[in-house]
């Protein structure tokens, strides 16, 4: 039996949604990253814990990522048939549980599961958050809003490495998680007050299998999110080669410490909030695909730097500092392909925000299992896998700026 879809059409709107509301969807945002970076620098301790080699506690990162991109497959269609606020209150309280049983995981086995489980409760709260903003939102005035998002939590991966690096120095790695679990419940309940529902109704669609197929094969067949969708996968991918291939490189090669590792990670993060900050100051003055092509420019250069000073320097400030001007272009370019591929759709957005996650992290988690390699032999190595990456998402942002420019026309 078929039943038939009710599009939901968003009405054009020219400014932002209100900064309270953006500034909860951040505190939402926020939780993803946390889940990443803030347990980065206990790597080593969990595979000397468990007795296991680092490939394996690679997983832990790898199923986390996998989740978080194959579930917003599902949660997509799901939040266009049921809305936004009570899907997203049960991911988040996902999240929570799937952050209790990591700190108690007893085999490393029930760890990769746990952060499974995690992945599956961010999922859902990504798509919400990313669908939310174009229910409120369209054009220009999506992607400053992505910025205000972006420059919110990117103060994350500023705080998160240093916040887990010490508490992984001090009290072990089980606390870490424990910590991410009251970030989650705090994110829960920010979304129960202010988070009202963004998709009325009438907007939405009814759930079944041949309408989700149908809608997610009218976005892969559609020019206008493929080319935005490939160069944001594609600085995606240089993010995760960063996240996956710092700790070998930056505690393996240049003999840090935890604690010093996160700071050095928090700083290079600084970079990807003033990318956010830069992105938002000229929403109105460049388009979206100019911004977008600029700010992966100028992620190639930064790749470019750190790849030469891993070649002729012993020195990590110049690594970190050619991986921070990669940073602040992807901090740059991320909203700006947000929101050319999100007000490339006009239905579905459900479904067209759970596609770009899926492939940013799916992506990901391809990375996070295969950067271990290059970064294990070396920064050089390390650096020139993110630069031959930054290129491949060059391109890319060139021919979606080539097609934006001809449809102004």
């Amino acid at each position: 039996m078929t039943t038939s879809t009710v599009s939901s059409t968003v009405d054009p709107r020219t400014t932002p949604p209100p900064r309270s509301f953006l500034l909860a969807l951040a505190t939402v945002l926020g939780v993803g990253p946390f889940a990443i970076d803030m347990y980065l620098a206990s790597l080593p301790e969990i595979g000397r814990d468990f007795a296991v080699p680092s490939w394996t506690v690679q997983l832990t990162l790898t199923g986390y990522l996998v989740m978080l991109g194959a579930g917003q497959l599902v949660a997509g269609p799901v939040t266009d048939a049921f809305g936004r606020r009570r899907p997203l209150l049960l991911g988040l309280g996902l999240f929570v549980a799937g952050c209790l049983l990591a700190a108690a995981a007893p085999h490393v086995a029930v760890l990769v599961l746990a952060r499974m489980v995690q992945g599956a409760g961010a999922a859902i709260a990504f798509v919400v958050v990313n669908s939310a903003v174009r229910d409120r939102a369209e054009g220009e005035a999506a992607t400053r809003a992505f910025a205000v998002l972006m420059t919110v939590s990117a103060v994350v991966p500023m705080i998160s490495p240093t916040l887990g690096g010490w508490i992984g120095g001090h009290l072990g790695w089980r606390p870490v998680f424990v910590a991410m679990a009251g970030i989650g419940a705090f994110a829960f309940a920010v979304a129960f007050r202010w988070l009202p529902e963004s998709l009325p109704v009438e907007g939405r669609t009814v759930l079944s299998f041949a309408p989700v197929m149908r809608a997610y094969g009218g976005h892969l067949r559609s020019g206008r999110i493929l080319l935005p969708l490939g160069a944001l996968a594609g600085a995606f991918v240089f993010l995760f080669c960063y996240l996956g291939g710092a700790s070998y490189v930056y505690q393996g090669h240049y003999g840090l410490e935890q604690t010093e590792f996160g700071l050095v990670f928090g700083v290079t993060g600084v970079a990807a909030l003033l990318g956010a900050v830069l992105a938002h100051r000229l929403a109105g003055k460049l388009s979206s695909a100019r911004l977008g092509t600029l700010g992966v420019l100028t992620m190639a250069l930064g790749g470019a730097v750190a790849l030469t000073a891993s070649l002729t320097s012993a020195s990590l400030l110049l690594v970190a500092l050619g991986m921070s001007l990669g940073l602040l272009g992807l901090g740059a370019c991320e909203p700006a392909f947000m929101g050319l591929c999100m007000s490339s759709v006009s239905e579905n957005l459900g479904a067209a925000s759970a596609l770009i996650g899926a492939a940013q992290y799916l992506l990901g988690a391809l990375t996070t299992a295969l950067i271990a390699f290059p970064a294990g032999v070396g920064a050089w190595a390390w650096a020139t896998t993110m630069v031959v990456v930054a290129l491949v998402s060059l391109a890319l942002a060139l021919a979606a700026a080539r097609r934006a420019g001809a449809e102004r026309v």
